[in-house]
């Protein structure tokens, strides 16, 4: 019974945000921004922060509306045997990127909001399609030393929270433990997102280091407001970011030298904070 209910209720709630999304969608245009970065990098406290903006409607990680347009996408449901972890613009099906379009507009009418700002880490291996899909999209890439990155998605994967396709480290030949996975997803992840953004328009890129993030947060969401040409105050800056800090000490070496092998000249340069994909 309560799965009926349940059932119904959902129809209903999906038929009121349709009908508000037509009555109020005239005014707006769809402006899609997507934070980009491999998983524990930042995003999430970079996202959370950003959304207060009122001018901004920010999806944290809503798989479900990528899952309703594209099934294909949803590598975390064991039932699924086809899924795509890699995407490009060979994957856009018009009628499914139809679908996504208006969910992900509708998300941002509903909101009345003039930015809908998306942050999604597997779209680090999507950004082709998103490029193709969404031609006036923006981006903000976040990027943050890779040993601090790997380190903490070792400890999701000690914790049991790590799906991912395996077959990205069998092709690797790489010894399958933890410690390696969570290089590997860095490398792997950071190697897709440099080389897109090396080959698009910087006017439509923002790129950023978490430890500048960290270290000047005010002067790092005021340059991120100038670039989406959205409106603050010194104050409310300084309200927003006053709670920014870091929680885990800074990692610049490891006893592992293969760690380095397998970053590369990438690895290196995100530990000196130098990194940059221009």
């Amino acid at each position: 019974m309560k799965t009926i209910c349940k059932y119904f209720y959902n129809i209903v709630i999906e038929l009121i945000k349709n009908i508000l999304f037509y009555i109020k969608k005239s005014p707006y245009i769809f402006s899609p921004v997507f934070i980009i970065g491999c998983g524990r990098s930042g995003t999430t406290i970079l996202g959370s922060t950003l959304s207060h903006h009122p001018k901004l409607k920010y999806l944290n990680e809503r798989r479900d509306l990528w899952h309703r347009s594209y099934p294909e996408f949803d590598i975390w449901n064991k039932k699924n045997k086809n899924s795509k972890l890699y995407a490009d613009e060979k994957d856009i099906i018009f009628k499914q990127n139809h679908v996504l379009h208006r969910l992900l507009f509708r998300e941002q009418v509903l909101g009345n909001a003039k930015i809908l700002l998306e942050k999604l880490p597997i779209n680090n291996f999507r950004l082709r399609f998103l490029e193709k899909s969404f031609p006036n999209a923006r981006y903000i890439y976040l990027t943050r030393n890779g040993l601090e990155v790997s380190a903490s998605i070792e400890k999701s994967i000690q914790k049991g929270d790590w799906v991912r396709n395996q077959d990205l480290l069998k092709s690797y030949n790489i010894e399958n433990s933890d410690q390696n996975k969570g290089i590997w997803e860095w490398k792997l992840s950071i190697d897709q997102s440099d080389h897109f953004f090396k080959s698009i328009d910087r006017g439509r890129l923002k790129h950023l280091s978490y430890k500048d993030f960290i270290d000047s947060p005010a002067e790092i969401i005021k340059d991120i407001f100038n670039f989406l040409e959205l409106d603050y105050t010194e104050d409310w800056i300084n309200k927003i970011s006053k709670n920014i800090k870091r929680k885990n000490p800074e990692i610049k070496t490891v006893a592992d030298k293969s760690l380095y092998l397998i970053g590369g000249d990438i690895l290196n340069q995100t530990i000196n904070n130098k990194y940059t994909p221009f």
